[in-house]
């Protein structure tokens, strides 16, 4: 939305409202017409070369009919492309183009729709790779499920379990860097050296899973802080991280935009541990049958 009283800024073609053309979309109207009024939005995207570009947009409302007549816009007609304003797939007549979409003529809803089907497809390869790796990390003696749940900002709860949901440590663990040095941490936590001792002895040769790489990052700065030695296993291979997991194997894409949506985390290292056993099983044995679509 505009804030100083000029034209609005889309940020994508799909911030943009109904009500809104550019100039070239106007006059590909099949009763074209051409702006009656100023540049009233902009949006950001690409041209036919496929280089980013800023194309302006007029309020359809504000256009007007142009000079041709009705004998010139049926002359008009019979020159197009057989069939350019007919879908191919559903019948629909729209009043712009429809758009190539391999050997097809699409509206804008079939073009999605195949659009959407094509990243389904995609999202389901990456959903089998999810399932595969969530059963090798359970099949695992040595994994170790770590949970990182910060309070107000100077201490953290880490949790962790391993492949069995047994128990494996549960610290609270002070970050505040008087707790590194001498003296009695604050709150009944434990102080930050005592702690990385701990995870370290507990963690000896496993795998870790946590929920997202940041939590690793946000633990990595304030142990840097401390100056204190990472207590995690390191290596290709044993840390992993549950989200984009997850990600793959939920699937489930926004239908506008295409893109997985959000997760919500799941807040506990049980919780970690029981997700990780339903991503492991695959679609089959719990619908009883293949995905409709999938062979």
């Amino acid at each position: 939305m505009s804030i100083d009283g000029g034209p609005s800024r889309f940020a994508f073609w799909g911030e943009v409202p109904p009500g809104y053309m550019t100039q070239t979309q106007l006059r590909e109207l099949d009763l074209p017409r051409a702006p009656g009024g100023p540049v009233r939005a902009t949006v950001e995207g690409r041209d036919a070369s496929g280089h980013r570009a800023t194309f302006d947009l007029y309020l359809v409302s504000e256009s007007r009919p142009t000079e041709a007549d009705a004998a010139e816009l049926a002359q008009s007609a019979a020159r197009r492309t057989t069939g350019a304003r007919v879908c191919e797939q559903c019948g629909a007549c729209p009043e712009l183009p429809c758009t190539r979409v391999d050997a097809w003529l699409l509206c804008a809803a079939c073009a999605h729709v195949d659009k959407l089907r094509a990243r389904q497809k995609q999202a389901a390869d990456a959903r089998a790779n999810a399932v595969e790796q969530a059963g090798r990390l359970l099949a695992d003696e040595r994994l170790a499920v770590v949970h990182f749940d910060y309070d107000d900002g100077d201490r953290v709860r880490l949790t962790a379990l391993d492949a069995a949901g047994n128990p494996l440590f549960d610290i609270l663990m002070s970050l505040d860097p008087a707790a590194a040095g001498p003296g009695d941490p604050p709150r009944g936590a434990v102080g930050p050296r005592e702690a990385a001792d701990r995870i370290r002895r507990a963690l000896q040769g496993r795998v870790m899973l946590v929920w997202h790489a940041d939590d690793l990052a946000d633990f990595s700065h304030a142990l840097h802080g401390l100056d204190i030695e990472w207590p995690f296993p390191a290596g290709y291979g044993n840390r992993h991280d549950l989200f984009h997991l997850a990600l793959d194997w939920r699937c489930d894409l926004d239908p506008h935009s295409g893109q997985p949506r959000p997760l919500v985390p799941p807040g506990r290292a049980d919780r970690m541990l029981y997700l990780l056993g339903q991503i492991a099983v695959p679609a089959e044995q719990y619908l009883g049958r293949p995905p409709r679509g999938h062979r």
